[in-house]
């Protein structure tokens, strides 16, 4: 129970500290899960139907729409869904560790009494400070929740893998229908699946056939059963007449190259990206930053990584180094860099860093003056401790700025609805979401507009506003609907400067004299 208490304390925290500020709706995507949930998916599951057609899995929105059954229709059911699953994220990988490398006692070195137990609470503690962590438990997101789910397959499928015990199916199936959730969840789990297999059939092939069988076949009926709401609609889809898979919209406009981790700059349906680093070097000292292990901790890896390696335990080996690296491969050769990427391996992350703290650790211990190596094993506790107070300064900052932001967007909406009249249009792109939810005003997306839809816009009786970032949309959306639609609007309608809201401008549109 105190290890429980422990790791849930640092994300409690910040979820407590937020609450009364910030209702979890911020930017693009949140808004879109939140609608979607308590939207056609709240609906269908009234009628008992499968989840309707969606941008990405349902799996996230499924919980969001159970949950506001019992809190009603919120954005505080989508919070709560990524809260509790955030604080369970530490408690999975602590367990996770445990029986990924600490449950083996046999490697322990002789000159050191380097408590093994350690390394499980670590880990956990590093996941629990993951700034990103605390700022994707308190946003309506699917984030932590696939996180969480994967993290819990992890778990089962390492106890799954003890030696010391005969193999109870019971872990295998467990495994299958966490991963299987997060699949669902977030397609990109998908690829940390693939180790995750390879390590249960290696377990299989060394059982005899006939629990091979039993146990194989179990766990992958379990996995179908999870997947249900996601493989049924796209089975339909195939054999009908529709273009689109449900739930994949958003695979359809991803792409993946190798060689986009030695590139910089980008065109994708975000527009014109342009980074200061190559996509490989980026991801690979990502952990570095103040809002993951800082770059105290972060090189702690290396030797975590060295010993896993060194020790060639097929576990640590395919579930730990395999994770990470089907994430990191994944990311490097995608167009984008995000920060908020990196939390789908900060578990096995969390867990290299702490198997390198031991190993470091164990290295001292080898020092001969006594006096010596105990000045540097306290050094060395000392240099943990200054890292995750680092850890916890850097999320706050994140968090902190994150809430800030969104105040920021309400008090140019307020200010937005006093330049206005009550009847007004408002065309925006950017904050448009955050309009639609908070604004009393009619506002349109820019960027889902055309000639026709402007003309229409400009012809009706009630007076037409653009709310727009100039710079953002000459750069970054360059042929692109966002600065075409402009350019439109600045050769045929009357365009007034009515207020500069920085980075936005707010604009009269009136017809053309």
């Amino acid at each position: 129970m105190w290890l429980v208490v422990v790791l849930a304390l640092p994300v409690l925290a910040i979820a407590a500290v937020t609450w009364n500020r910030f209702d979890g709706l911020y930017g693009q995507d949140p808004y879109a899960y939140y609608d979607y949930a308590i939207g056609p998916l709240r609906s269908a599951l009234l009628a008992l139907h499968l989840p309707p057609p969606f941008t990405w899995p349902p799996g996230y929105p499924l919980l969001v729409a159970l949950t506001s059954f019992i809190v009603g229709v919120t954005p505080r059911a989508g919070q709560l869904v990524s809260l509790a699953a955030g604080v369970l994220t530490p408690i999975f990988t602590a367990l996770f560790a445990y029986e990924v490398w600490s449950k083996d006692r046999e490697w322990s070195s002789p000159v050191s009494r380097f408590p093994f137990h350690a390394i499980p609470l670590l880990a956990g503690l590093l996941v629990a400070l993951t700034g990103q962590l605390w700022q994707s438990s308190v946003v309506v997101m699917s984030d932590t929740t696939a996180l969480a789910a994967v993290t819990a397959g992890a778990w089962a499928l390492a106890r799954y893998g003890r030696r010391e015990m005969p193999r109870s199916a019971v872990w295998l199936m467990l495994a299958a229908g966490a991963v299987a959730y997060a699949i669902m969840t977030r397609w990109a789990y998908a690829l940390v699946a693939v180790p995750f297999t390879m390590y249960a059939v290696l377990l299989l092939a060394r059982s005899g056939w006939r629990t091979a069988i039993r146990h194989g076949l179990a766990a992958a009926a379990v996995a179908l059963i999870v997947l249900t709401p996601v493989l049924v609609p796209q089975l339909r889809s195939l054999t009908g007449a529709a273009s689109d898979l449900p739930f994949a919209v958003d695979l359809q406009v991803y792409s993946w190259n190798p060689l986009n981790a030695f590139r910089r700059q980008f065109v994708t349906a975000d527009g014109v990206l342009s980074y200061r680093w190559p996509n490989g070097l980026w991801y690979a000292v990502a952990p570095a930053n103040r809002f993951y292990f800082t770059p105290l901790l972060a090189p702690l890896l290396l030797p975590g990584l060295w010993a896993v390696v060194r020790r060639k335990a097929a576990a640590p080996l395919l579930l730990v180094v395999g994770w990470a690296a089907a994430i990191f491969i994944f990311h490097a050769g995608a167009p984008w860099q995000n920060f908020r990427f990196n939390l789908a391996h900060l578990p096995p992350l969390a867990i290299l860093v702490a198997i390198g703290v031991q190993t470091v650790a164990l290295w001292l211990a080898r020092i001969e003056r006594q006096q010596l190596r105990r000045l540097a094993l306290v050094a060395l506790a000392a240099y943990l401790i200054v890292g995750m107070a680092l850890m916890a300064r850097g999320g706050w900052a994140l968090t902190r700025g994150f809430v800030d932001r969104k105040d920021r967007d309400l008090a140019l909406i307020r200010q937005v609805e006093e330049l206005t009249p009550p009847d007004a249009q408002l065309l925006a792109f950017g904050l448009t979401l955050t309009l639609q939810h908070y604004a009393d005003r009619t506002t349109y997306e820019l960027f889902y507009q055309d000639e026709a839809s402007l003309s229409a816009l400009l012809d009706a009786k009630q007076p037409l506003y653009l709310l727009l970032d100039v710079a953002n949309a000459a750069s970054q959306w360059t042929g692109m609907p966002p600065e075409d639609n402009y350019r439109w609007l600045q050769e045929h309608a009357d365009l007034t400067t009515v207020a500069d809201l920085s980075p936005l401008t707010l604009f009269e549109v009136r017809q053309a004299p």
